[in-house]
């Protein structure tokens, strides 16, 4: 039996083989040779694999012929018979998606090519996947091309880099941030044309109302702000300004003069504005007509504002349901021609309600599930896999246009972008085939595509490595308490501002529960930290016994292993600050074990950080990593 990724509609292979050939003649509809053209794939080039120089290839010509039927746009109809090869499709894209099967299919048995009769169409429409570049982490042009392979061959056809802060270089601002290293103009219109050729929507994305923290940070734009001197977040702890006085003119047309430098780099008919978490609205500049009118109408009026604009340009605006979801009086004051992204990244929530309630509006929207691998170092797998199929299935369900997966990069973008490859592969079998799909369909995918592994075990490793939260047994959301003892959330210099740390900790996560309507849980950590080390010790030796033949394979193995070092350094920061700081002997040891570990990891991690991505935010993402240096030699001489 063979193997297909995603799995297909309807699939058989009568018995029987085409034998090896020396060439081929390609015979398509010439609408669909149009569309190949303009969208810069070239078939003939494609389809070379099929040729073989073996002794035994034949000397005749292989026969591949397209057709052009009525059909989904991008499904296709596949017969490999003895007659040759026969794709029947509506347009270049399910040409594409079917040349995919024939290279999985020789792949199984090359250089033969197994009779076939494959039926194919996608479950969803858009099948997308969001990229955070907007936190610190700026990847490599190498990084990024190599991403868009990897996505075409998951039959993801809409992918965003998230936008915040000096990402991009926009022209009027380079002088803010000199020591940054954006993408570039030039970068993004060869991206573009990149995805296009393989039938991937590069949309723009740009945040252009909260998470503006890095613009108001400098002192030339800080008067842009809603509270110019920050705010107290959820009664908890001061944040500095993030979101924009929306009554501003002039943060209007900051952001539209940053639409404008950004956009004419992309071809796509989307822009995602996201607008979400505009957390101090109405609580600064606002707060009299916040309480007079409701925060509400400030920012509808501000969402129409920018729809104006994304009309204008002759696209249809994308944005975050997070402010008017919970209020379906706002959802029917949207504009209707936007369409509406529903977040939700926990598996025990659900997202059946919000589809419900946008399908009645008539909206376009999308449901955007999570990697679960930010805020994590190796993802939450079991979570991450429930929410995944969760949104699926409620999009189906409950007509929405598609996913968009989200990989985001809070709190220094520590994890690496291997750890997130799981739930890529998980997101385009799902958002293909349906949730009812198997999973080990994703395994056999990664293990012969995308690691390219002798021992087909690197997928279950790798989602295994995202599971270590398990042993934590700590009631926290969005994150995992080995990341998040680690992490800039709260920083604290003595062993009391420590346990302030992590009752915060669980505070936050208890508000996050609420909102996402998850049953309560005691908020107190049980570590099983003697049962998170044996496991990670299999972990590695699972991980030394891989074979990985891709071209990043000692990449991926490198960044594996010191994703457990730093995993290893959180569980073991948590477990001597709370169980050992009465004898001090102990807790000096553990001060001078963890103080070891970070600096031997913190040099390998700019390693690995350099091998993906750009330099500039290295230095800021780490930089907490370089407080907990300062906090346990402080510690250790407090102690001697």
């Amino acid at each position: 039996m063979y193997h297909l990724y995603p799995q297909p509609v309807k699939q058989s292979f009568p018995e029987g083989y085409l034998p090896p050939a020396g060439s081929f003649h390609l015979q398509t509809a010439p609408s669909i040779q149009e569309e190949c053209k303009a969208a810069g794939y070239f078939p003939e080039k494609d389809l070379a694999f099929l040729c073989c120089s073996a002794p035994e290839a034949s000397q005749s010509s292989l026969s591949i012929t397209v057709e052009k039927q009525d059909m989904h746009r991008e499904g296709y109809e596949l017969s490999v018979s003895p007659e040759g090869i026969r794709i029947c499709t509506a347009g270049a894209a399910g040409l594409f998606y079917a040349v995919g099967a024939l290279k999985q299919l020789s792949h199984q048995c090359f250089p033969r090519l197994p009779f076939a009769e494959i039926t194919d169409f996608p479950a969803l429409e858009l099948r997308g996947i969001m990229v955070d570049i907007g936190r610190n982490k700026i990847p490599s042009m190498e990084t990024m091309y190599a991403l868009l392979d990897k996505f075409s061959l998951m039959r993801i056809n809409h992918v965003e880099f998230y936008q915040e802060g000096y990402c991009y270089a926009y022209s009027n601002y380079p002088y803010l941030f000199t020591d940054d290293t954006p993408v570039t103009p030039e970068e993004f219109q060869a991206l573009d044309a990149y995805a296009k050729s393989r039938f991937i929507d590069l949309v723009p994305n740009q945040n252009v109302l909260g998470h503006m923290d890095q613009w108001l940070a400098t002192p030339q734009l800080n008067h842009l702000a809603e509270c110019e001197d920050g705010f107290i977040f959820e009664n908890i702890y001061w944040r500095p300004p993030m979101t924009l006085d929306p009554k501003d003119p002039e943060s209007l047309a900051f952001v539209t003069q940053m639409l404008d430098d950004l956009l004419e780099n992309f071809s796509s008919s989307y822009v995602n504005v996201n607008m979400d978490e505009p957390f101090e609205l109405g609580k600064g500049k606002n707060k009299e007509e916040a309480q007079n009118q409701g925060s509400s109408r400030l920012y509808l009026d501000y969402v129409w504002k920018i729809n104006d604009y994304c009309r204008k340009k002759g696209l249809k605006m994308m944005m975050w349901g997070d402010q008017v979801l919970e209020n379906p009086d706002s959802v029917s004051a949207l504009p209707k021609d936007i369409m509406l992204l529903d977040w939700i990244y926990e598996g025990e929530a659900r997202f059946e309600t919000h589809a419900k309630l946008m399908q009645s509006t008539g909206l376009d929207y999308c449901l955007c599930p999570g990697s679960s691998s930010w805020g994590a170092l190796t993802g939450r797998s079991d979570n991450m896999l429930e929410n995944i199929k969760d949104a699926v299935s409620c999009a189906c369900r409950y007509g929405g246009k598609g996913i968009l997966l989200t990989d985001w990069g809070d709190l220094g973008h520590w994890q690496y972008i291997s750890s997130s490859y799981p739930a890529f592969a998980l997101a385009g079998l799902y958002a293909w085939s349906g949730s009812q799909a198997s999973q080990d369909n994703a395994a056999w995918f990664c293990n012969c595509f995308i690691y390219m592994d002798e021992t087909r075990q690197a997928y279950k490793t790798a989602y295994d490595l995202g599971n270590y939260y398990h042993y934590e047994h700590a009631p926290l959301y969005n994150t995992t308490l080995s990341f998040a003892v680690m992490s800039s959330k709260y920083t604290f210099d003595t062993l009391e501002e420590f346990d302030n740390k992590v009752q915060r900790l669980l505070t936050l996560s208890a508000n996050i529960a609420k909102t996402n309507h998850i049953p309560y849980k005691e908020p107190v950590i049980r570590l099983d930290y003697q049962g998170l080390q044996a496991y990670l010790d299999k972990l590695e030796e699972r991980i030394s016994s891989l074979k990985l033949g891709c071209r990043e394979g000692s990449l991926i193995l490198e960044e594996m292993k010191n994703s457990i070092r730093m995993i290893r350094h959180g569980s073991m920061l948590y477990h001597s600050l709370t169980f050992h700081r009465e004898d001090k002997d102990v807790l000096k040891e553990d001060l001078q074990s963890l103080l070891t570990q970070l600096e031997k990891l913190l040099p390998i991690h700019y390693e690995l950080w350099m091998a993906r991505n750009r330099r500039g935010g290295f230095s800021k993402s780490t930089a907490h990593m370089q407080h907990l240096l300062k906090f346990y030699r402080k510690q250790l001489k407090e102690l001697s």
